[in-house]
């Protein structure tokens, strides 16, 4: 079987998968969005697909909280941004019917709360600070760091970085080899200036800028998905990102068994099992092939010793890294602070907080705070009431009020979350030496979801959504080759 590319992929996907003609029975594992495309696509073209999640509900990561909220106010976990570049998810959205809004990162009162003081990017008020910047960098506001630091080097590797079908050219992979924090360094960033991006980096990267590839770094930043470039074009799915996934799994009734938590995948040269514990008692389901979308974090409590996996894709599994992310939501009795869709980054244990419902109507507003890296392992190790606690006491210091206003709140803790243990892939230094095997099939097992798209870094549905779309052609290309 050729091995797909990008451009194979986006060339069927967009001609209506043309090449699929699937197998007769196929499993699909999990229940995120890559899997329900998976499903979605298998289904209406009569393959007898059954899909099983261990959860309760469809979308694994694209989760939103309506519990415990007053009003019927809603806060997102997980996937909250639709740009112009999600091609994938702008298909299935269409295709559905799903509504779409302005993003609620548009247009933002971004500001700094820094030693103790409130500060905006440009350059006079960061002056103001006294950070500890380099002489080339003071005066400079945050979109001349960026441009320095950042895009200039993402120029500096065109057209290697932004190829179609890109691969990890002689050049690029210097970066790999690297972190994103090296580079800045190496570049002439300051500490405090990499303090002042870090931010920007927050929706990619967990925090983890000492630890993470440059080279996936980069490619994200010269993209359209940059949080950097984000345009008035950029959307959310209204009334809640779990709309999208309760689309598809409206469409797949019968299709999804919930609560079923697989515990086996075996193969051999007649077809696949998968087996699954549910309802206090174990099923096993017979298939011509396997589609597998759990997160890699998860993958751990699946037993594959009779798969046939090849040495590459089980050190892969072991091997590939997810980004810690802790989400704290605070449903506060009215908006106490001055500003319209508050943003601020912080140097407190918080990190960074934001009004995470700045156009949903009625008085009462949910204040978020979003904690990455080593920070959210911290406070993941509290219990629920420790958690909120410590966030209100950080946030009172410099929104004074937030006790008072206080009236509800819940918390997110990726890396504990049953099933998933991870926020997002957050690709280390040789990560690109990781990525075939993480994406290859393994004889009539197939991998899905956002850690086996082609790109390099995570944090996006349409990658999701991509790697589905790759798995399918894969399917349709393995059984044209089967036939005598």
């Amino acid at each position: 079987m050729r091995i797909p590319t990008q451009t194979d992929v986006r060339t069927a996907f967009d001609n209506g998968l043309p090449e699929l003609a699937p197998p007769r029975r196929v499993v699909v594992i999990g229940a995120g969005v890559a899997g329900l495309a998976t499903a979605y696509e298998l289904a209406r073209r009569g393959t007898e697909v059954t899909v099983l999640e261990a959860a309760d509900r469809a979308g694994g990561r694209a989760r939103t909280l309506r519990e415990p909220f007053a009003d019927g106010l809603y806060a997102e976990a997980g996937a909250m941004t639709v740009s112009p570049h999600c091609h994938y998810t702008l298909h299935y959205i269409r295709e559905l019917g799903v509504d779409l809004a302005p993003s609620d990162l548009l247009d933002t009162t971004f500001s700094y709360y820094l030693r103790g003081r409130f500060a905006t990017p440009d350059g006079t008020s960061l002056a103001r600070l006294g950070l500890s910047l380099n002489p080339a960098e003071e005066g400079m506001d945050v979109a001349q760091l960026m441009d320095t630091y950042v895009q200039s080097l993402c120029r500096e590797l065109q057209p290697d970085l932004d190829a179609a079908n890109w691969e990890v050219t002689e050049r690029l992979a210097l970066y790999d080899r690297r972190s994103v924090a090296e580079v800045l360094r190496d570049r002439g960033a300051s500490e405090a200036a990499i303090g002042l991006l870090d931010p920007f980096f927050l929706e990619m990267r967990g925090g983890d800028l000492q630890s993470a590839s440059a080279l996936s770094w980069l490619r994200y930043e010269s993209s359209g998905h940059s949080m950097i470039k984000a345009g008035t074009s950029w959307s959310k799915i209204k009334g809640g990102t779990d709309r999208l996934p309760a689309a598809f799994a409206d469409r797949l009734k019968g299709h999804i068994h919930y609560r079923s938590s697989v515990v086996r995948v075996q193969q051999d040269d007649d077809g696949a099992r998968v087996t699954a514990a549910a309802q206090g008692g174990l099923r096993t389901f017979e298939a011509d092939r396997v589609v597998v979308t759990v997160p890699f974090s998860a993958i751990r409590h699946i037993d594959f010793s009779d798969a046939r996996l090849s040495r590459a894709k089980s050190a892969a599994m072991r091997q590939l890294r997810y980004a810690s992310v802790v989400r704290v939501y605070l449903q506060m009795r009215r908006q106490f602070w001055k500003g319209f869709r508050v943003s601020i980054s912080t140097d407190l244990p918080i990190r960074w907080i934001r009004d995470a419902t700045p156009d949903q109507a009625g008085p009462r507003k949910i204040v978020e705070c979003m904690m990455t890296g080593q920070r959210a392992r911290a406070v993941a190790a509290m219990s629920e009431e420790e958690r909120l606690r410590f966030t209100l006491d950080h946030l009172e210091t410099f929104l004074p009020g937030a006790n008072e206003h206080f009236e509800t709140g819940t918390s997110v803790v990726w890396d504990r979350a049953p099933h998933i243990e991870g926020a997002y892939i957050l690709p280390e230094p040789h990560h690109a030496e990781l990525m075939p095997a993480v994406r290859a099939p393994e004889g009539r097992i197939h991998f899905a979801g956002e850690h086996t798209s082609f790109e390099p870094n995570g944090g996006a549905m349409t990658f999701a959504f991509e790697s589905a779309a790759r798995a399918l052609l894969e399917l349709g290309l393995a059984e044209a080759t089967a036939q005598p």
